[in-house]
C-alpha cells in the first residue's frame, strides 16, 4: 500500500527513537572466554537524528532538573548527628537525601533513557476509521521495522561507532547479556565525565566493605560480583538512607530488615551494621533466586519486591526477564535500569585497571573485630580505651544511632583489630570515670520535663544523655537513659486512680491546695458510671485519639462523647481529656493521669467558667428586656460595643429583642456599676450550678439546672468567622 508522505515521515523520525530498544531474546549465562556477541539490527534511513540510545551531550546551561525519587530504596542523611527515633512515634520525618553521587546518576539517566514512546513493532491500530472490507482501510503488508535477528555479536553503538573492545574484557561472574542498556551504562560510566567521577567515587569507597562482602558471599556460594548490587543501592554508603525509608549499604526496608533478623529501634538499626546486613542480603538474594531460577529476576524483585515480579510474569506468560523488561507497562521504569546498571557496573569493576582505573586508590578496609563493653557505654569512652579516634569507632559501628550501646545488656562493640585488646584492657577503667546512669521507659503521656524534675536533672541533660533531636518527641515505650534513682526527687502531683498502687518517686496530691490543683474544663453533660473510674489524660505533642483510646481500653466515640471533640481533627498539646476507665484497668504504672480529686473541675459555660476565663477582666452579667429593643441599644447602656455583642451573642447588632428576651453582656471592669432602666432592661444572675463529682462513694448528683433563657441563634445569622 502507499504510505502518505507525513506518515511516512513520522513513522522513520519514531524508528530513530525506538530502534536501539528492539532486540531479540537470547538465554542467558555466564560466558566462557568471550562474550556471546551481538548484532544491533540495520540502522533504518533517516535524517541525522540522534537515536535514544546515543549519550546526549549535556546542555550548556540547563536548569538543574530534580531526580526522580528511588522507589523502594536509599541515600544519606545530611545531619552528622545521626538521626534518632523513639519506640512508638509513627514521626519518622528525619528522612535524608540520595547521595551526591546517586543523585547525579539519576539525573543522568533521564538523558541516557528518555521515556520511550508505545513499540512500533505492534499490529497497525485497528480502530481507525472504516471497516476491514472497507478498500479504503489500510491494509499492512509491511511493518517498516527491521527484522528481529538473534544476539550473535558485539552489538555496534549508536552512530555507527564500534564497541567491539567489549569482547577483550573479563566477565563477571554474573550472567551479562549485551542488552543496549548494559552496553549505554558502560559507555557512561567509561566516557561521560560525569560517570566517570561517579564510578570513581564508589570505587574508592567500595575499599571500605570489598573484602568483607565477598568473603560473606563465598561462603554462602554465591556469585562475589553481587558485590556491585550494593554499589548501585548505596555506592558502599553505610548510613545511606532513601525517601522511601529503606537504610544501609544494603538498602533495606524497615519490615523486609525485620523480616531477615535485622533489629530496629532509637538506640540501634541493625539495617546500618554492615557485616549483619551483608548476611541479611546474601539470604535475601539466595531465596529470591531460588523462587525465581536466574539472578536477573532476583535482583529485579531486590528492586521491586517479589510480589511485583511474580504478578508481571504471570501476566506477562513469560520468565526472561529482558522480554518482561522491554514489555509496555510490566515493570517500573527504575527496575528496567536497575538490573542493566547492576550489570555494567560490575564489568567495569572487573576491567578497572584496564578502563583507565588502574592507579585508583581504595579508602582503608573498616573492617573490626567484636569487644564486649557493659550497656550505656559512650563510643568515647571506647575509642579512649582504644587509644583511636571517635570518628574511628564511629565508622565501624554506624548502627548506633546515639554515639551510644543500647542500655538494658551488654553489646558488642568493633573496633580497629589491631586494637582490640588494649581496648578490653583499658575500658574497665575508662567506664568509671563515665557518669552513673540507669535505663527508664517513658510513660504514656510522660514529658521530658516531668522526668527531668523527677530525676533531679536539667532537660538539657537528657538531651545529651539521649542524642535527643531538636524536633524529637519524647513518646510512651521510649527507652531514656537517666540519672540513678538516688537523685530523684517527687514529683507533686499524678498520683494513681482509687485503688491502684501509688507510683514510685511521685507523692499524693490529695494534700494539695485547692488553689494549686489544675482546672479542668469539661462539657455540661454529665456523665454517670458506677462501675467505672473518672481519670483525666493531659495531651502531649504527637498523641492521636486512636492510640489513646487503646492505651485506656476505651472507645473513640467514648472520647468524643465525654470531650465534645472532633476525631478528624488534631489534638492540641496541653488539652486535658476525662474518661472513665473499665473496672480491672489500671494505667497508673504506665500512663501519667489526674485523678478527680485532684483537679478543679469546671464546667463549660457555667458562672464558675465565666469567673475563672473572664474576658480581659470583663464581668459577665445577663440581662432581660423589659421591652423590644436592639442589641446595640443594650450594648450602649453597658459600655459595651455593637461588635463585642454580635461576638458574645452570635446575633447581627440590629436584631430587635422581644420583651422578656435575655442577652449576655460583658461588663467593663473599669466602668462604673450597671445603669439598666428599671422600665427596660433587668440584669439577673442565676443560681451557680452545681459542681460534679463522679466518685462511686457520693450521691449522684441533680441535673445540672440551665444556665440562661439565652435563645440559640439561628446559623443562618451567625457572623462570618475571622480570617
Amino acid at each position: 500500500m502507499r504510505v502518505p508522505p507525513l506518515t511516512r515521515t513520522l513513522l522513520v523520525a519514531l524508528l530513530a527513537s525506538t530502534a536501539a530498544m528492539a532486540q531479540g531474546p537470547v538465554p542467558s549465562g555466564k560466558p566462557s572466554a568471550a562474550p556471546v556477541p551481538v548484532t544491533a539490527p540495520a540502522k533504518p534511513a533517516a535524517p541525522a537524528a540522534q537515536k535514544a540510545g546515543a549519550l546526549a551531550p549535556r546542555p550548556p546551561a540547563p536548569a538543574a532538573a530534580k531526580g526522580p525519587k528511588a522507589p523502594v530504596k536509599p541515600g544519606s542523611h545530611a545531619d552528622p548527628r545521626k538521626p534518632v527515633i523513639t519506640a512508638t512515634t509513627t514521626d519518622e520525618a528525619r528522612i535524608g537525601a540520595d547521595t551526591p553521587e546517586l543523585s547525579e546518576l539519576a539525573r543522568a539517566e533521564r538523558e541516557l533513557f528518555p521515556p520511550s514512546l508505545r513499540d512500533l513493532g505492534n499490529p497497525w491500530p485497528t480502530d481507525l476509521p472504516g471497516t476491514p472490507d472497507d478498500p479504503l482501510h489500510p491494509r499492512v503488508h509491511s511493518s517498516g521495522l527491521p527484522a528481529q535477528t538473534p544476539l550473535t555479536s558485539i552489538p555496534v553503538a549508536e552512530g555507527g561507532k564500534d564497541v567491539s573492545w567489549l569482547a577483550k574484557l573479563e566477565m563477571p561472574d554474573l550472567p551479562v547479556r549485551w542488552d543496549a542498556r548494559v552496553v549505554r551504562y558502560i559507555e557512561f560510566f567509561k566516557d561521560d565525565p560525569r560517570g566517570r567521577a561517579i564510578f570513581s567515587v564508589w570505587m574508592k569507597r567500595s575499599g571500605r566493605y570489598r573484602e568483607a562482602i565477598k568473603r560473606t558471599l563465598r561462603k554462602k556460594g554465591m556469585p562475589e560480583d553481587l558485590l556491585y548490587l550494593a554499589m548501585a543501592e548505596s555506592g558502599f554508603e553505610a548510613t545511606a538512607r532513601s525517601p522511601a525509608g529503606a537504610q544501609g549499604v544494603w538498602q533495606f526496608m524497615p519490615e523486609t530488615g525485620r523480616l531477615f533478623g535485622l533489629t530496629q529501634d532509637r538506640w540501634a538499626d541493625q539495617r546500618l551494621n554492615v557485616p549483619l546486613a551483608t548476611e541479611a542480603a546474601a539470604d535475601y538474594l539466595a531465596d529470591l533466586h531460588k523462587r525465581f531460577g536466574t539472578w536477573e529476576l532476583a535482583m529485579a524483585s531486590y528492586n521491586m519486591g517479589y510480589g511485583g515480579v511474580l504478578s508481571a510474569l504471570r501476566r506477562y506468560n513469560t520468565n526472561d526477564y529482558w522480554a518482561l523488561s522491554r514489555a509496555e507497562g510490566s515493570l517500573p521504569w527504575e527496575t528496567t535500569l536497575y538490573v542493566p546498571k547492576i550489570l555494567a557496573l560490575a564489568v567495569l569493576g572487573k576491567n578497572a585497571a584496564a578502563l583507565g582505573w588502574k592507579d585508583l586508590p581504595f579508602e582503608a578496609s573498616l573492617d573490626g573485630q567484636d569487644v564486649t563493653v557493659p550497656p550505656s557505654t559512650s563510643l568515647a569512652s571506647v575509642a579512649q580505651a582504644a587509644g583511636v579516634t571517635v570518628k574511628e569507632i564511629a565508622e565501624r559501628n554506624p548502627e548506633l544511632r546515639a554515639q551510644r550501646t543500647p542500655p538494658g545488656e551488654p553489646y558488642a562493640v568493633k573496633v580497629p583489630p589491631a586494637k582490640a585488646a588494649l581496648c578490653a584492657q583499658n575500658l574497665p577503667k575508662v567506664a568509671k570515670a563515665e557518669s552513673p546512669t540507669e535505663k527508664y521507659t517513658v510513660r504514656f503521656g510522660e514529658s521530658l520535663e516531668q522526668i527531668a524534675s523527677a530525676r533531679g536533672c536539667s532537660t538539657q541533660k537528657l538531651v545529651e544523655l539521649n542524642a535527643l533531636g531538636p524536633q524529637e518527641t519524647v513518646r510512651g515505650g521510649t527507652v531514656l537513659l537517666v540519672p540513678p534513682a538516688k537523685n530523684a526527687k517527687t514529683l507533686p502531683v499524678q498520683p494513681a486512680p482509687t485503688g491502684a498502687a501509688p507510683v514510685p518517686g511521685q507523692a499524693s496530691a490529695a494534700t494539695t491546695d485547692a488553689k494549686d490543683r489544675p482546672t479542668v474544663v469539661v462539657p455540661q453533660d454529665v456523665f454517670v458510671y458506677p462501675d467505672r473510674t473518672r481519670v483525666f489524660y493531659k495531651v502531649i505533642a504527637g498523641d492521636q485519639l486512636a492510640d489513646i483510646a487503646t492505651k485506656f481500653k476505651v472507645t473513640v466515640d467514648d472520647l468524643r462523647r465525654w470531650n465534645e471533640i472532633e476525631p478528624a481533627a488534631r489534638l492540641i498539646e496541653g488539652m486535658t481529656l476525662q474518661m472513665f476507665l473499665p473496672q480491672g484497668v489500671d494505667a497508673s504504672s504506665q500512663a501519667v493521669l489526674l485523678h478527680e480529686r485532684d483537679v478543679t473541675i469546671v464546667h463549660a459555660g457555667s458562672d464558675e467558667f465565666f469567673q475563672r476565663f473572664e474576658d480581659k477582666g470583663r464581668k459577665r452579667i445577663v440581662v432581660t428586656t423589659q421591652k423590644p429593643e436592639t442589641m446595640e441599644a443594650v450594648g450602649r447602656r453597658y459600655g459595651v460595643t455593637p461588635s463585642l455583642m454580635e461576638r458574645i451573642n452570635r446575633r447581627p447588632r440590629s436584631d430587635v429583642l422581644k420583651e422578656n428576651e435575655s442577652v449576655v453582656v460583658y461588663l467593663p471592669s473599669s466602668a462604673p456599676a450597671a445603669r439598666p432602666q428599671p422600665s427596660t432592661a433587668q440584669a439577673k444572675t442565676p443560681p451557680p450550678a452545681p459542681q460534679a463529682s463522679l466518685d462511686r462513694n457520693e450521691p449522684i448528683p441533680e441535673p445540672m439546672p440551665p444556665l440562661s433563657q439565652v435563645t440559640a441563634p439561628a446559623p443562618e445569622l451567625l457572623p462570618p468567622l475571622p480570617n
